[in-house]
């Protein structure tokens, strides 16, 4: 699986007083490389790196925008499924902030022993809601009816994989209807590749998270998945081991007053 967009790897990081030319040309070219030993130093202490699930994409860019003036560094953000993204931690990304949009996969980066103690906590929430294309004739209204013919596909994230193809899997099972639908699910790499299939009509319906829906103009919501079908939608977020002290400070600031109201206006709830 492919991670659906991974965004600013070319770093232009500024020269400090005590930052040799060697290294400032470094950091502009490294963004590959591990960002200092964890208390902001090395070339690339203005480095902040995150990984963040894909439904997170436009919330995470808004919050990196406020936080680099604050502390003069760069966000380096990293978007696609939580499955991905902790897998490519695992294999040695560099470490950073990680938020998933399931506890399973912090769970996972903490079996692995790659969490810093004591950072882990419930960022945000969130629910699922049925979209159809902004133009369509055809509307469900309850997800029993997606096993009507006129909805020859559905499109979600990869429910063997991704958090949100999975809840709603979990809820399509509830409901006794999973087995059904199954030969017509399109299974995207990711909720937002679930999106655009919806957006370009090349699936009638599908299942998404209310805030995707929220920051698409090319589709309708046609109604909310009740949140007593699947398991409670929440965003764990954490520090991999050997993140720099800008990861450190970018953690702390997506906590505050600040970086919630963001969360708010894109329709994220509280955990």
């Amino acid at each position: 699986m492919l991670v659906v967009a991974l965004v600013g790897l070319a770093v232009a990081c500024s020269k400090s007083e005590t930052e040799p030319d060697a290294q400032v040309a470094a950091a502009a070219e490294g963004a590959g490389a591990h960002g200092g030993n964890g208390d902001g130093s090395g070339a690339h202490r203005a480095e902040a790196r995150i990984y963040a699930a894909a439904s997170l994409m436009d919330v995470v860019g808004a919050v990196g925008k406020q936080f680099e003036p604050i502390r003069d560094s760069r966000v380096i953000p990293s978007y696609g499924a939580s499955s991905t993204l902790a897998q490519q931690l695992r294999e040695g990304a560099p470490p950073g902030v990680f938020i998933s949009a399931s506890i399973e996969w912090v769970d996972q980066l903490e079996g692995w022993g790659m969490v810093e103690p004591g950072t882990r906590v419930d960022l945000a929430g969130n629910s699922l809601v049925v979209i159809v294309p902004r133009d369509a004739v055809d509307r469900p209204a309850k997800l029993q009816d997606l096993t009507d013919a006129k909805y020859a596909r559905v499109a979600l994230a990869d429910p063997v994989a991704v958090p949100a193809g999975k809840y709603a899997q979990a809820a399509l099972d509830k409901l006794g209807i999973f087995d059904a639908l199954k030969a017509k699910v399109v299974a995207a790499q990711d909720v937002r590749t679930a999106l655009a299939y919806v957006e370009r009509a090349e699936a009638p319906v599908g299942i998404v998270y209310a805030t995707d829906a929220a920051a698409s103009a090319k589709v309708d919501v046609a109604f909310r998945v009740p949140s007593d079908l699947h398991p409670r939608i929440v965003y764990p977020m954490v520090l991999v081991k050997g993140a720099n002290r800008r990861a450190h400070e970018l953690h702390a600031f997506l906590q505050t007053p600040e970086a919630w109201a963001v969360f708010a206006k894109a329709g994220f709830s509280k955990p």
